[in-house]
């Protein structure tokens, strides 16, 4: 059967078949938002129209037709909605670029940022990027389209291995909720990078021998960021922390070591970027009165503070998971730092 309309209350809603040579196209049920039957067939009629265009042209003619304002539009109207602060960009992103093609995507953020985002700083910059990317994202995957890649906003470089010092630590550290302080500590005396830490299973722990081992996960792609395994020992910090919870969930054998404030595992971000604590650290930073400080801050810290205690850099990079000393060489500098001022101190 062709589309055909049915008043339901006030409202034509549409439903039926699409045929197009041998091919069928069915088409569930939709409103036409019409009250009028003339309007709701003419809603019917593009709707159809719009059917046969994409079985004749395929994706790559369905992705010229929409816009990036047709993107935009779909993820406001995307189930569980989106916050205030975030309907606000998409609207000032519709004014600037919703007229760009959606194939085009990358050229309209281009021109945002060479227009709109002239002096914004990296931060803020970021957080449009990643509105606009989410929207595009999900107009595109909502059509069964490929999701445009966008260029990332560059970081200015920074002077220095950043770390703090022993008693900015431990108030930072004191600062975090109570489902991500473990994890921070494991940060802070291990080294490791956020999501080997997120995904450490308690298979990973031995308590007889005192080890983490670095690259299983719970779940997840096994291995770390340089696709190998290590064994470290557990900082005494660590142990305990890890201990405490262990017995506090049971002794379990197996399972992901560390789980949300909702008391599940942590979000796998490995390849999408962002970070899964970043607002508990950016809180935590606040309140300890922390600044310019990120959480992948605390493997250059802990890196630091091994070199100052004497640590040679190949011992650190088998520690720390790095694939050559040249990536461990920077840290060099803050060891002649530390003499340097150890040096000064003398009288």
């Amino acid at each position: 059967m062709p589309i055909h309309l049915r008043l339901r209350g006030k409202t034509f809603y549409a439903r039926g078949i699409v045929r197009i040579g041998t091919q069928s196209v069915p088409v569930a049920e939709f409103s036409t938002g019409q009250t009028a039957r003339a309007s709701a067939e003419a809603v019917a009629a593009a709707h159809e129209a719009e059917i046969r265009a994409d079985v004749l042209d395929g994706a790559a003619g369905r992705a010229r037709r929409l816009t990036v304002a047709d993107a935009l539009t779909s993820y406001i109207e995307r189930p569980g909605g989106i916050s205030a602060a975030d309907s606000t960009r998409i609207a000032e992103l519709n004014d600037r670029i919703g007229a760009h093609p959606l194939t085009e995507a990358s050229d309209a953020w281009q021109h945002w940022m060479a227009t709109r985002g002239t002096g914004m700083a990296p931060g803020g910059a970021a957080r449009w990027r990643s509105v606009f990317h989410a929207a595009i994202a999900h107009g595109c995957k909502a059509r069964g389209l490929p999701v445009p890649s966008l260029p990332t906003i560059r970081q200015p470089p920074r002077a220095g291995v950043p770390y703090l010092t022993l008693p900015e630590r431990d108030r930072l550290l004191a600062a975090y909720s109570k489902a991500a302080a473990p994890v921070a500590v494991v940060l802070a005396f291990q080294g490791l990078r956020t999501q080997e830490a997120l995904r450490l299973d308690w298979r990973d722990v031995s308590w007889p021998r005192r080890t983490l081992f670095v690259g299983r996960g719970s779940g997840v792609q096994a291995k770390s960021k340089t696709g190998k395994s290590r064994t470290v020992p557990m900082h005494r910090q660590v142990r305990v922390r890890l201990y405490l919870i262990w017995r506090q969930r049971g002794r379990p054998i197996a399972g992901p070591v560390f789980l949300s404030s909702r008391g599940a595992p942590f979000q796998d971000t490995t390849g999408k970027g962002g970070n899964p604590l970043k607002k508990q650290h950016a809180h935590a930073c606040a309140t300890a009165r922390i600044r310019d400080f990120r959480v992948h801050d605390w493997r250059h810290h802990w890196a630091a503070h091994m070199v100052m205690s004497g640590t040679d850099l190949y011992t650190l990079m088998r520690l720390g998971g790095w694939s050559t000393l040249r990536m461990v060489e920077r840290y060099a500098a803050v060891s002649v730092e530390h003499m340097a001022a150890a040096v000064a101190r003398m009288r």
